[in-house]
Parts: C-alpha cells; sequence; structure tokens
C-alpha cells in the first residue's frame, strides 16, 4: 500500500469549507487525489475512499515527482489558491459518465477543471528545453520531435507557442482556419475557400454551408436557416433540432422527443436513450425512473453494475461482482475478476498498482 502525504486526515467535509492547512507543493498531489476519492465514491466509482486511494496512482506519479523538481530549480511557480479552488472544484464534478472518463483515468491538471492547470505556473522561456508544458511560461506549450525519443520518456523538448486563432474576419482561409467566430466562406461557383466571415445569427441563411451558425444556433437543413438551439421543453423529434448545451435531445416512451436535462435518481426516464439518466450510478428501471445500479452480489440490471463492480455469469444468473481491491485475487480463482482503478493483475494473481513511472532529470 502506498505511503503519501494527506491533508484532509479529518475529512473532506472540512477541507470543502475551507481546507484546514493550506495548500503547498508537498501535499498538492495527496489532496487533489482526496478530492478525486471524494468524488468517485459519491459517484459510486469506488466503494469507500480508502479503496480509491489505494487504487489510483495520481500523487506518486513521476509527472507529479518532476513538477516538484522543476519547482525547485525555479522553473514552476506553485499558485496556492488556484490549488484550493482546483481541489474544491474536483470534488463537486457532476456524476456523469464524461466526468468519470476525464478526471478518474485520466487524472491531472490539464483532464481536471480549468483552474487546476494554473497550479504549476511556468517560468521556462520559449525555445528552452522543457519536459512539461507547465513548465513553459505564458501560452507556450513543451513541443516534442515528431521522430519520437530515443531516450524512453526522458528526452527534452522545447517551449514553443502554438499558432493563433487563425485568420481573423476578412482575411484569407484554407478550410477550417478561421478563428472562433468566423467560418471560411466558398465560392459559390467554384466551392474553393476564400475569406474568414462571420458566423451568423439566427434567422440568417445558411445555406451555403451548415457549419456557418454562431455557436447558440444550428443550421436547420430543412429550411437552411440557422435556429436558436432548443431549450428546456422544446420539440425535436424532427431530428435536425439541436438541444443548448447541457440538454439533451431525450425521447419519451411516446416517441416524442424534447430538449431536456438528463433526469436524476427518482426522476421519470426512458430507456429510449442512450444516456437514460445523469448519474453514471444509475439507470432506468422498470418504473421508468432513474434508481441506483445493482451492486456486488445483487442481480444485474440489464447487463449493467454499479461501477466499482462488472456483471458476470454465476451459476447461471447473471450476478455483480465486485472489482479487485488492492491486494485482491484477479487470477482464475476469482474468474478473472478486473482490478479497480490504475491497478493491474500481478505476480501471484492479485491486484497491484502498476509499475511506478521513471522521475526525469530537469533539463540544463
Amino acid at each position: 500500500m502506498k505511503k503519501t502525504i494527506r491533508g484532509w486526515v479529518l475529512g473532506f467535509g472540512a477541507a470543502a469549507a475551507g481546507c484546514a492547512q493550506q495548500a503547498t507543493p508537498e501535499n498538492f498531489a495527496g489532496e487533489y487525489e482526496e478530492a478525486l476519492c471524494a468524488w468517485a465514491t459519491g459517484c459510486s466509482v469506488f466503494q469507500s475512499r480508502g479503496q480509491c486511494r489505494d487504487a489510483l496512482v495520481w500523487d506518486t506519479s513521476g509527472r507529479f515527482q518532476y513538477l516538484l523538481a522543476a519547482l525547485e530549480a525555479d522553473r514552476v511557480a506553485f499558485d496556492a489558491e488556484a490549488a484550493e479552488a482546483c481541489l474544491e472544484q474536483v470534488s463537486a464534478q457532476a456524476c456523469d459518465r464524461d466526468q468519470l472518463d476525464r478526471v478518474l483515468f485520466f487524472a491531472g491538471p490539464t483532464a481536471a477543471p480549468a483552474v487546476c492547470a494554473d497550479v504549476f505556473v511556468g517560468k521556462v522561456r520559449n525555445y528552452d528545453p522543457c519536459l512539461n508544458s507547465e513548465e513553459c511560461a505564458g501560452e507556450a506549450v513543451c513541443g516534442f520531435s515528431p521522430l519520437g525519443c530515443d531516450e524512453g520518456t526522458c528526452c527534452a523538448g522545447a517551449c514553443r507557442v502554438l499558432a493563433g486563432a487563425g485568420p481573423q474576419i476578412g482575411e484569407a482561409c484554407t478550410g477550417s482556419d478561421c478563428a472562433d467566430d468566423a467560418f471560411c466562406a466558398r465560392d459559390p461557383n467554384t466551392f474553393v475557400p476564400t475569406v474568414c466571415t462571420a458566423r451568423r445569427e439566427a434567422g440568417e441563411s445558411c445555406a451555403d454551408d451548415g457549419g456557418s451558425c454562431v455557436a447558440a444556433a444550428y443550421c436547420d437543413f430543412d429550411a437552411s436557416i440557422c435556429k436558436a438551439r432548443g431549450q428546456e421543453g422544446d420539440d425535436c423529434s424532427s431530428g435536425w433540432v439541436e438541444c443548448a448545451e447541457g440538454l439533451d435531445c431525450y425521447a419519451d416512451d411516446d416517441d416524442r422527443r424534447t430538449c431536456r436535462a438528463l433526469p436524476n435518481e427518482g426522476e421519470s426516464c426512458s430507456n429510449h436513450n442512450y444516456r437514460a439518466c445523469a448519474r453514471v450510478d444509475d439507470y432506468c428501471d422498470a418504473s421508468s425512473k432513474c434508481a441506483k445500479l445493482p451492486g456486488p452480489n445483487e442481480a444485474c440490471a440489464d447487463y449493467q453494475c454499479l461501477p466499482y463492480a462488472e456483471c458476470r455469469g454465476e451459476s447461471g444468473s447473471l450476478v455483480c461482482v465486485a472489482l479487485g481491491s488492492e491486494g485482491s485475487d484477479c487470477g482464475e480463482a476469482s474468474g478473472y475478476v478486473r482490478c479497480i482503478g490504475h491497478l493491474q493483475c500481478g505476480a501471484g494473481d492479485r491486484c497491484v498498482e502498476p509499475e511506478a513511472e521513471p522521475v526525469c532529470d530537469v533539463p540544463e
């Protein structure tokens, strides 16, 4: 079992209201993982906070250890205020599938809320060597040779500023390279890309380009007109209507579709939808209500179980079986149960932490 600094030993509830101790470079990784586990346990991704901490390795990753070395070498600075905001936002995220993929299995500042990317502030100048984009100052990123690295994972790249937002309105374009508020208009006779043109508002024509509407609108291809995205309760049965951000075009049992937020636990739902319920640990039950998925030793609901279990055939019936925790059997005796989180099936058919990542040396 890994040993890490855990700043929230008094419980996450106290920390959420304001950390009892200020986030520091040394304890941030452990506290980030604690916040991640507060979120994951509340969403039934793990059975307990302890199981989660034992199954994730973000706080002991080579990447984080490198950032500590970069901090000591004055290549990055640490923003304690951004760190505390990051920790609060990580724990408060929604229990949906997108967050499960982004935050749990790709844990780190680039996959977490935007403020987490501001925790380590780069100081390395443009064109100077780097190993991590968080070292680079301003808007620069750490770029590497497209030919790959001959030294494993530890060959240095260089900080560089990516190309800007693309041609602006009125400037020549070659396709999809315009700034966000523009699209690349084409000659109506030759269909050759010509000039970046302001995106069209609701009510304007999109007959020449279905991707020309502003973000708050979509192109109704029946009428070739930009129309405002559907709001809560708007009918979207035609198939062309696109709903506003945060809303799905949800099919009811009578085949009518309306723009609505995915239903929460206890609310009415329909299995006519790929995602019937908002929470990753819910399903649409026989009474057409969002309910908690079954857990270990319970019969599978449509082959689905809580995220910390999987549906397996046991004695002729389908039963939810818990994923393997650290030290659990993952071999033939267990039916080759999958290990949870970052754990892998290792020596002796036991769930163990993956081999530690290498810690690269700071470039000269």
